[in-house]
């Protein structure tokens, strides 16, 4: 599970899931018909044979077992031995289930495989094992230097400081400022020959100064980067202040670039046809041990499969179990460092996945809870319909038995986000869902501030009824899938993205046709209604069909006539993400050219700050250095904190005109930036200046934001013609 994550809340049912299963075909849009649905018995009998035991004992052996894991500290990365040793073990496994054509797929990624790692102080007893990042180690010697606390690690600590050829010793908080590859370059860019970085109370790692934080490094692996914790660090500030500041550091790492192999572990069930199937997924590469990231996930997945032969369930449709490698990180010099293995799984070994999967189940920390009344699931807006339908007529919410959710289920979905493979998939064509892992963001006391990627993320987190409830809620969700002819995707609600991405002030300002783009939406709209109609209308008569006397024949052709249909609708899914998703950094899914109405929005407010020369406002909302750090989705934030060269250096990782062929999921999915830092710098160090009681003007930093905001006016006309162009060609290939 990767960063920046948003308000979450956790997925769970009761123990007696869809037992009656009475649904009616009415998620797209159709009056439908109640009836138990033809799948019923067949959940029934999934969910006798669920087995959360069993999920338990495959996370814990991979998540505490020595020989998966890479050294005392845990670790199981991308192309390490440890990975490819679980490979082989998945691999059994899955064939011990029975599940067929299992293979290991070999997948190209940046291998990392950290060893070892030691840090001593000279003169004190100071012996400690730090956690590495994905950066070169040290020769067997290591560094032998001063150590030099850099405070935060910011530009402005290193002031008056000597660290050149040295170690560099800084606090941390990647939760609220920057992430690590900032704080590296920082120290790398004034001299340093490594960097010892620790989190601060503020950041991550909160569970107890006992904890070292890890995250993935977004960056080229410029010097030697380590993490300890802040009892250490206290340890060693005592040290250095009583004049013991000879530090040695050692760190064996294996890095190589374009030369590692990571393995997507894949088993199947085979269905009635190959043509169509589902895919359920979780990684198996780990910080630490790992246990619910995404030790767990694996436990599910197998879990599922598990339950699944046991009922002796024949899927109309393959499904595919995959524990993908390298989702933490597989590449280097990247922002889009993390779901390597997914990436290159539909990417580059399976392509011909996009074309036939009718959703990809992926799961991340499932057997955590955060004390939520309410459950919800996590998928696509396409799927959000069915996601209702789903959740309002199967029982769900009817008699809630479990202790877990006492509020049941809430119907409407979230959407998906960045942080977790189904995102490569997601840009390939391929929609999915998935669980909604148990923690709330918002909380000052929450899991993944105080234990992700910590040691602490063990078993004493597990929650056996989350875990028994997520298997039964998305174990019956893949029958339904499985058995259902038609998919059932809406794309009435991508047009309802459409309509609620339009700024119509902003883009008419902009000299956008903002006519032509809601005539286009509309005509997207009832082309998207009348294939609702399609699948409702192919759906229910299957559904008749069985129920009646109906024959084998006649319920084949109908069948038929749903996966002829799906490869319209998953050809449409494609389009949809290729010509109107983007991505704003590395966290945000949008309609493309919502990046250019916020930086035009944003832009403007400097702009008329700097005017009235407002820096800062009280409520700390439009002053113009309020605003400016958001430009270009916040990537203007590190000029705030670091060097120029730090933050230039952080962003290049970012954009595709610099690292072609390096941001995988990301590609095609940007803005072009706008072109303000210079006048950003410029106004943080006028505000210095002003501190100080000089006069100043702005005339030629608000020259630089006008022209930069003519520009993206420009990009935003480009993208919304764009986007209108595409609106009427996909409503033309859906007639």
């Amino acid at each position: 599970m990767k960063r920046r994550l948003k308000q979450l809340v956790a997925v769970c049912t009761s123990a007696a899931l869809i037992l009656t299963m009475s649904l009616s075909f009415t998620g797209c849009g159709s009056s439908g018909i109640d009836s138990e649905l033809s799948m019923a018995p067949d959940v029934e009998k999934y969910l006798e044979n669920v087995d959360q035991e069993y999920a338990y004992n495959i996370a814990e052996t991979l998540a505490y077992d020595e020989e998966y894991l890479s050294n005392e500290l845990g670790w199981r990365t991308a192309g390490s031995d440890a990975e490819h040793k679980a490979a082989d073990y998945l691999a059994k496994e899955m064939e011990s289930l029975g599940l067929e054509d299992v293979e290991k797929v070999p997948v190209t990624v940046d291998k990392w495989q950290f060893n070892d790692a030691s840090l001593t102080i000279k003169g004190t007893d100071i012996d400690i094992m730090p956690a590495s990042y994905a950066t070169n180690g040290t020769d067997e010697e290591g560094i032998t230097a001063e150590i030099v606390d850099v405070g935060n690690g910011m530009a402005a600590d290193y002031e008056g400081k000597d660290v050149e050829g040295k170690i560099a010793l800084a606090g941390v908080d990647q939760w609220n400022e920057a992430w690590i590859d900032q704080y590296m370059n920082e120290a790398a860019l004034h001299g340093a020959a490594a960097i010892v970085s620790y989190s601060l109370e503020s950041g991550y790692a909160a569970y107890s100064d006992d904890m070292i934080n890890m995250q993935d490094l977004c960056a080229d692996d410029v010097i030697p980067c380590v993490s300890i914790s802040r009892n250490q660090y206290k340890k060693i500030s005592k040290a250095i202040k009583a004049g013991n500041n000879e530090a040695t550091l050692t760190v064996d790492n294996v890095m190589e670039p374009d030369e590692g192999t990571s393995y997507n572990v894949i088993g199947k069930i085979k269905g009635k046809s190959s043509d169509q199937q589902i895919i359920v997924a979780g990684h198996y590469d780990v910080y630490f041990n790992g246990f619910q990231d995404d030790s767990c996930a694996i436990g599910l997945v197998f879990a599922m499969a598990k339950a699944m032969k046991d009922a002796e369930y024949t899927p109309e449709n393959d499904i595919v179990f995959v524990a993908h490698g390298s989702e933490e990180w597989g590449a280097i010099g990247s922002q889009f460092d993390w779901t390597t293995g997914a990436w290159e799984m539909i990417n580059t070994a399976h392509p011909e996945w996009a074309g036939k999967t009718l959703a990809l189940l992926n799961f991340e920390l499932p057997a955590l809870y955060d004390g939520a009344d309410k459950a919800k699931i996590q998928c696509e807006p396409e799927f959000a319909s069915l996601a209702k339908e789903f959740i309002e007529n199967s029982g769900l919410n009817s008699d809630p038995v479990n202790d877990v959710y006492p509020d049941g289920f809430d119907s409407t979905s979230i959407d998906t986000f960045c942080l977790e493979d189904g995102v490569s998939y997601r840009g390939a064509g391929v929609p999915h869902f998935i669980n909604v892992p148990g923690f709330d963001t918002t909380a000052e006391k929450n899991w993944n501030r105080d234990r992700y990627h910590t040691v602490a993320d063990d078993k004493d987190t597990y929650n056996a009824d989350v875990m028994t409830t997520n298997l039964n809620t998305f174990g019956a969700l893949a029958i339904y899938l499985d058995q259902t002819p038609a998919l059932q995707l809406d794309f009435t609600a991508t047009c309802d993205d459409i309509d609620e991405a339009l700024n119509a002030d902003i883009a008419k300002a902009a000299g956008a046709d903002v006519k032509a783009y809601k005539k286009a939406s509309a005509q997207l709209r009832t082309a998207a209604e009348e294939l609702n109609k399609k699948i409702d209308d192919i759906n229910t008569r299957y559904e008749e069909a069985v129920a009646g006397d109906a024959s084998d024949d006649e319920i084949a052709a109908i069948r038929a006539e749903g996966t002829e249909l799906n490869k319209e609708i998953l050809e449409t899914y494609k389009y949809v993400q290729d010509n109107f998703i983007g991505i704003i950094l590395t966290s945000d899914l949008v309609i493309k050219h919502v990046a250019y109405q916020n930086n035009i929005e944003t832009i403007s407010g400097v702009v008329a700050a700097l005017e009235k020369g407002e820096l800062s406002s009280e409520d700390e909302t439009s002053g113009a250095l309020d605003l400016a750090w958001q430009i270009n989705g916040g990537s203007e934030y590190g000029y705030y904190s670091f060097s120029p060269e730090t933050s230039e250096a952080s962003k290049k990782t970012l954009l595709e005109e610099y690292n072609e062929g390096n941001i995988f999921w990301g590609t095609g999915k940007g803005s072009t930036f706008a072109d303000t830092s210079e006048a950003t710098i410029s106004v943080l160090a006028k505000a210095a200046a002003v501190e100080s009681g000089e006069d100043v003007t702005y005339d030629d930093e608000i020259a630089i934001y006008n022209e930069a905001l003519a520009a993206q006016q420009e990009e935003l006309v480009k993208s919304m013609q764009a986007e209108t162009d595409a609106m009427v060609k996909l409503a033309e290939m859906l007639k």
